[in-house]
């Protein structure tokens, strides 16, 4: 077989698999990452398992026109057609970027010395239950020569998963666009606006943040993403008589205006690694309330960037109440905020980290 034209003699070739070309925070990272390995002298290649076919979609190429990968099957089709790219595309290493990507990059690299890398973007605990699962899952991690956690709280649930990783796991985070730090909000804000921001799914729990603002007369929460719940949020809203000051906005192909509209991002996930929402936030001088959970403490300096409590309606309340009792500590906060995720998560940083992560597993 003759080279591929875009290959480069000695260039290191990385193929990056992710579950969707929809614009989610896995996929745009997968996106920037592809991007800032070929910055650095690798050759990249981005595919998705599946295609969206529709909405704003990340720049990663689909594979099949499957659109979707249900949780726990294994799709022929899709195996299939990761083994075809595998063999067309021959990567020194494939780095599988997502829970659902994992499985068919174990099964993939069955029928090929590639090493498999896998990014492990959530919480085990939450999504790995039974005992089956538990096991297929220690299968899979065994086939990885590398498993980069994006916090540290996805690392020791990997281990206690599967202690025989040792090593082989490290915290690597993932990090956020430059051109977030260059969003400028007004310095003259008096009120407090509350945005949420993430799919509006079970994991994420929406009705949380709204409960809790319901406590909160006259303080507006927009709430910012697609997904399964949008029209029970609104009912919800409506039952309890906040539709004035509660915005819906569905997905977006821009988060800007809304971190430009809002002093405080409300996170009260069930389930987080490391949470791309308060990242993004930060970077904008927005202040976080987050519930403590996943990794929200390695992306929140609580009391200096923003206030991490108990999963309750009260803890909340008690954070947002002081917040608004007092204008200038959203202000300050969202500036240590920008701080915060300059010096740690910036996007050049980051990605030299995950070259250095790929270059060890190449030796």
């Amino acid at each position: 077989m003759q080279p591929l034209p875009n290959s480069e003699a000695g260039a290191p070739r990385v193929l990056i698999v992710t579950a969707t070309d929809r614009r989610r925070g896995a996929e745009v990272f997968t996106e920037r990452l592809s991007e800032g390995l070929v910055a650095r002298g690798w050759v990249a290649d981005s595919v998705s398992l599946t295609s969206s076919g529709e909405g704003r979609r990340v720049n990663v190429r689909p594979i099949t026109d499957v659109s979707s990968a249900r949780p726990g099957r294994i799709n022929r089709h899709i195996s299939r057609a990761l083994n075809e790219a595998i063999r067309e595309l021959r990567p020194d290493v494939l780095v599988a970027n997502g829970g659902s990507t994992l499985r068919y990059g174990a099964l993939a690299t069955l029928s090929s010395d590639t090493p498999l890398v896998y990014i492990a973007i959530g919480e085990p605990d939450y999504w790995i239950r039974s005992a089956l699962s538990r096991l297929a899952n220690r299968w899979m991690l065994g086939r990885t020569a590398a498993v980069l956690a994006v916090c540290d709280a996805t690392r020791r649930q990997l281990v206690e998963l599967d202690p025989s990783l040792g090593g082989r796991v490290h915290v690597t985070y993932t990090g956020v666009p430059d051109e977030l730090f260059l969003v400028r909000r007004s310095a003259l804000e008096t009120s407090l606006r509350v945005l949420v921001l993430g799919s509006l799914s079970d994991e994420k729990d929406p009705f949380l943040a709204l409960r809790s603002l319901s406590r909160l007369p006259g303080i507006p929460i927009r709430f910012v993403g697609g997904g399964p719940l949008l029209q029970s949020l609104r009912d919800e809203a409506d039952a309890l008589g906040m539709s004035d000051r509660v915005e819906l906005t569905g997905a977006v192909d821009d988060v800007v205006p809304h971190l430009e509209w809002s002093n405080v991002l409300l996170l009260t996930s069930r389930t987080e690694g490391l949470p791309g929402a308060v990242l993004e936030a930060g970077a904008a001088s927005v202040a976080t309330v987050a519930v403590d959970v996943g990794g929200v403490r390695e992306a929140v300096s609580d009391g200096v960037t923003g206030l991490v409590v108990a999963r309750d309606e009260d803890g909340l309340v008690e954070a947002l109440e002081r917040l608004a009792a007092d204008p200038e500590l959203p202000r300050s906060m969202g500036r240590a905020a920008r701080l915060h995720m300059k010096q740690r998560f910036a996007m050049d940083h980051i990605i030299s980290g995950y070259a250095a992560r790929l270059s060890e597993v190449l030796g």
